[in-house]
């Protein structure tokens, strides 16, 4: 018999249906190597920001703590501001004027006896739209605190008053230094009862949102800084002896 007239199985080739049925199959594992791999990368990514928010967060929350520890003569909310602010002055004792001033610690006293205490400050602020916090504590980035005279009534100031001119810092908030970016939302509200300082925050980055609260207490009592109101003075006991710290 001649083998020519046998049929050649070896050349067989693939018909159309199994093509297709291969085809189909290596899109099947495909689409699911893919979804894995894409699903990997989403997640590393969503955990990276979350860490990147988280560190950020705490970074910030140890430089507020400081701040406002370091405040011995506590925060100023500005006039017309609520209960909660986005913008606050630390105020701290000058003690290079007191330095310099014979019977320092006898003016030191009646300064804090009348309420007028001549201080550093350092502002700490919150621009919604930049989404940045700024802070500035002197011209040129200067961080020897702008010269004030803070104004106690009843424990609590009043007023702040620059005393040098050239110490004042830019208008424009966008020129001070920036404590942190990527700020959705900041708060502060002082607790005059607890002594304390409830800070509200959050941070957003690439649609991944932190929010973060924390309450720092504040280093002195200053409740007996400044004159009395009349309601107060009335209750008080007469002859009664204050304690100033500082």
């Amino acid at each position: 018999m001649n083998n020519n007239d046998r049929p050649d199985e070896l050349n067989k080739g693939f018909s159309l249906v199994e093509l297709v049925i291969v085809i189909a199959i290596l899109a099947i594992v495909g689409l699911i190597l893919g979804t894995l791999i894409t699903t990997g990368i989403n997640l590393y990514q969503r955990q990276n920001k979350d860490l990147n928010l988280q560190t950020r967060s705490q970074l910030l929350q140890s430089q507020i703590t400081t701040y406002i520890t370091n405040a011995d003569l506590g925060l100023y909310m500005p006039e017309g501001a609520d209960e909660s602010s986005s913008m606050f002055a630390v105020l701290s004792i000058d003690n290079e004027y007191y330095k310099d001033k014979k019977k320092g610690s006898a003016q030191k006293q009646s300064d804090f006896e009348n309420g007028t205490i001549h201080a550093r400050a350092a502002i700490i602020a919150y621009d919604s739209e930049q989404s940045k916090i700024y802070y500035v504590a002197g011209a040129d980035g200067s961080a020897d605190g702008i010269p004030v005279i803070a104004e106690f009534e009843d424990g609590k100031v009043k007023k702040v008053t620059i005393t040098d001119s050239e110490s004042m810092y830019s208008d424009d908030m966008t020129t001070w230094p920036v404590l942190s970016d990527y700020v959705s939302d900041f708060k502060v509200k002082v607790v005059d009862d607890a002594k304390v300082v409830n800070v509200e925050m959050a941070l957003e980055y690439s649609e991944r949102i932190y929010t973060y609260d924390f309450t720092v207490a504040l280093r002195n009592d200053t409740s007996l800084y400044g004159p009395k109101s009349s309601e107060e003075s009335e209750s008080s006991t007469e002859g009664s002896e204050s304690e100033y710290r500082y």
